[in-house]
């Protein structure tokens, strides 16, 4: 079965890779690396729970040393005062780059199926561009209606 008639027909008509990984056979496979996944996952939030902490202590560390006087949220890990907040702000987000995105990548597999017709894909498959597609049109129909919705409101 080649790859493209893999890709056409799924997995439940394959035959199931038996590639060996020690003593491991290829079914275990593909539920080890999830696990894998998951548990990378939750260890680079954990280090980076840390790595913010240590940050923190650190910028205590500093403003002691200099005879500074701390805000007791900043001591306590509480979120920080609206002066200290300012210069740690975010940007409002805005769905307009990331719907523009979802629609090039939609419209990039549409044109990438519909072009591989003679290589015997189906032709249903082109549509699944479809999907990033209708992504991105509701991320720039949000976008649209926050904006409406804060230019129809007093600002603060």
């Amino acid at each position: 079965m080649t790859s493209l008639e893999f890709i056409a027909t799924g997995p439940a008509f394959c035959p199931l890779l038996h590639a060996r990984l020690g003593e491991i056979i290829g079914p275990f496979l593909i539920p080890i690396a999830g696990l894998a996944f998951v548990l990378g996952i939750i260890l680079i939030g954990a280090l980076e729970k840390a790595h913010r902490d240590r940050l923190r202590h650190e910028t205590i560390q500093r403003a002691l040393d200099k005879g500074q006087p701390l805000p007791p949220e900043m001591v306590e890990g509480k979120p920080l005062p609206p002066e200290f907040s300012a210069l740690l702000a975010r940007k409002p987000r805005d769905d307009r780059r990331g719907g523009l995105i979802a629609i090039a990548v939609g419209i990039g597999l549409y044109v990438f199926f519909a072009s591989m017709r003679a290589e015997g894909v189906p032709e249903g498959l082109r549509w699944l561009g479809l999907i990033p597609g209708l992504v991105g049109g509701a991320l720039l129909l949000n976008w649209a209606l926050e904006r409406r919705e804060n230019n129809g409101e007093p600002k603060p």
